[in-house]
């Protein structure tokens, strides 16, 4: 059994490490997933190879005898001396083999220097083993971001903490965490975002200036162009402004919306169904009293076939309905059914709605 655990956090050391690579693939990250959820043991040992490491880089920074007494374990000539020593690529003092890695990229991010460990790999993972049976809790030292990205497919990620963000297509995001934080950073797109609750660490989603804060909830945080938009669906949330030239707070509300332009800062808070607003979540778009143009730009987020207002007039008619996802010419025939719309034939890329003038419809 304990073969088993030293097995375990020595994986999760090694996983530790290579999710920081900066050669670390999509490939890298699926395979990660697959060892961390294939068992429960396997979650729990990554969570402990944050809080060593972090723990461990605390310990080093503030106690230059103990670097001493590890640098000089970790360069002794004999440790090792009768076999083939690989690279080993560290950070803090969580370690991975990199058999294609030269001297030069060797990293170890605690001294802030560069240097070449001649160490095998074994004893790298014996430091997170060790301490992490001993215990440590506390750090300040922070994790190098894990980014997030896709294109023209949603997906569904899970955290270390049992967190849960979905991303819509054409999002990037970056995740962070340290033994007292959980931060996000949302570059582009939109994320929903199922919150474990851990009132020792907040979890904070930043896009732009505004810093949205929860401990246990679920919400949706969007950035457009010029705006940001927050919809609380469960629990609570706290909204700062950190621009220091406009600062303010907000608190929502189960089924409220945050949008606040990005230029200005300017924030309107209303009430809004949070099953609409997250409908693209379930393959679906719902539409209640929208505008037509902001409809076709949620359309054409999932459209191979793009939608075109050709009549600007057009764009302030109100729709309702429940769609599927990227399916453009069903919808367009859905709303031209209704609203005097007439479809305009654009090719294999494109569907124009324009005006339909007749004596049933004006």
């Amino acid at each position: 059994m304990q073969n088993l655990e030293h097995r375990t956090l020595k994986e999760a050391a090694d996983w530790f490490a290579r999710l920081r690579a900066r050669d670390c693939s999509a490939a890298d990250r699926a395979a990660f997933e697959q060892w961390r959820d294939a068992d429960p043991s396997h979650a729990a040992a990554y969570a402990r190879a944050h809080r060593v490491n972090a723990a461990v880089g605390e310990l080093l920074a503030r106690d230059p005898r103990v670097q001493a007494m590890l640098d000089e374990a970790l360069l002794e000539p004999n440790i090792g001396a009768d076999v083939e020593e690989p690279d080993v690529v560290c950070h803090g003092v969580v370690c991975h083999l990199d058999q294609a890695a030269a001297p030069s990229s060797v990293t170890v991010s605690v001294a802030r220097v560069r240097r070449r460990w001649k160490v095998p790999a074994a004893l790298a993972a014996s430091v997170l083993v060790a301490v992490g049976v001993a215990g440590i809790h506390r750090a300040q030292m922070a994790a190098e971001p894990v980014v997030y990205e896709t294109a023209n497919m949603g997906r569904t990620i899970r955290l270390e903490d049992g967190s849960q963000v979905q991303l819509d297509v054409g999002t990037r995001l970056a995740v962070r965490f340290t033994p007292a934080s959980r931060e996000i950073t949302l570059d582009g797109g939109r994320a929903l975002f199922d919150v474990a609750h851990d009132a020792t660490r907040p979890f904070s989603v930043a896009a732009s200036t505004f810093k949205t804060t929860a401990l246990g909830t679920r919400f949706q945080v969007e950035l457009r162009d010029r705006s940001v938009l927050v919809t609380l669906a469960e629990g609570s949330v706290a909204i700062d402004n950190e621009s220091p030239a406009n600062t303010w707070h907000e608190r929502l509300r189960p089924g409220e919306q945050l949008a606040m332009n990005t230029t200005s800062a300017a924030r309107n808070k209303h009430e809004i169904d949070p099953s609409i607003a997250t409908s693209w979540s379930r393959g679906r778009l719902q539409f209640r009293d929208t505008r037509l143009a902001d409809a076709v730009d949620e359309i054409n987020r999932y459209a191979t076939r793009k939608v075109r207002l050709g009549d600007p007039s057009l764009a302030n008619l109100l729709i309702g309905g429940n769609f599927i996802a990227g399916d453009s010419d069903l919808i367009v025939d859905a709303l031209a059914a209704v609203l005097p719309l007439r479809i305009v034939n654009g090719g294999d890329k494109e569907i124009i709605l324009v005006r339909r003038y007749d004596s049933g419809r004006h």
